[in-house]
């Protein structure tokens, strides 16, 4: 079953993040991202698995780049369904709880996260919630696949690419996380969190 690529009609609503940073990102990257997922899907299943081998072979190559394609899909997707007009939503109750019982304040958990995004090479800052300690985490991903972390659920998603802000802030990530931070889709967030066990 194809993957298929959602609009998030966004544009007029952030604030610090242009219409055409919004466009070039989503319509450019994230579409892309999803037709490559599809296509590569459609090739694996159509090729012959049999001349697979460490060294080179058609089918082992697309293996190689599933990974890819389908964390670029899914984390554009999602990093695009946690964003909101500007100020507009308040974290929910699930995830306030959440916040503070794992980092004390709301406001450590913005320093966590936002600093988080600061050291992030190239890749994503994502809280999520470890089945291995039973803790909320920020994890960096680099590109979409390294440092990968197993056993966890997403619940909030950080796009650190330059691709996320170059032509609003050039080379300048901070300003790119506050405005992030700013327009962030906290009914999302709670609708995330839910899926947390034993809140």
């Amino acid at each position: 079953m194809a993957v298929e690529f959602k609009n998030f009609p966004l544009e007029g609503k952030l604030k610090g993040i242009s219409d055409r940073q919004l466009q070039e990102h989503r319509d450019t990257l994230y579409k892309g991202y999803v037709n490559q997922y599809n296509r590569i899907s459609e090739l694996i299943t159509k090729g012959d698995s049999s001349t697979a081998n460490p060294h080179f072979s058609e089918w082992g190559e697309l293996k190689r780049r599933e990974t890819w394609a389908h964390n670029g899909a899914l984390l554009h997707q999602m990093y695009f369904e946690n964003l909101t007009e500007a100020n507009s939503t308040k974290p929910g109750t699930k995830t306030t709880k959440l916040i503070e019982r794992d980092y004390g304040s709301l406001e450590a958990f913005k320093a966590d996260l936002l600093n988080a995004g600061k050291v992030a090479p190239v890749g994503w800052a994502v809280w999520a919630y470890s089945v291995l300690d039973k803790k909320t985490h920020v994890f960096l991903i680099e590109q979409h696949m390294n440092h990968t972390p197993i056993g966890v659920i997403p619940l909030l998603i950080l796009d650190v690419f330059e691709h996320a802000y170059m032509i609003d802030y050039g080379t300048a990530r901070p300003p790119y996380l506050e405005a992030f931070w700013e327009n962030l889709n906290w009914n999302t967030v709670e609708e995330r969190v839910a899926m947390v066990p034993g809140l």
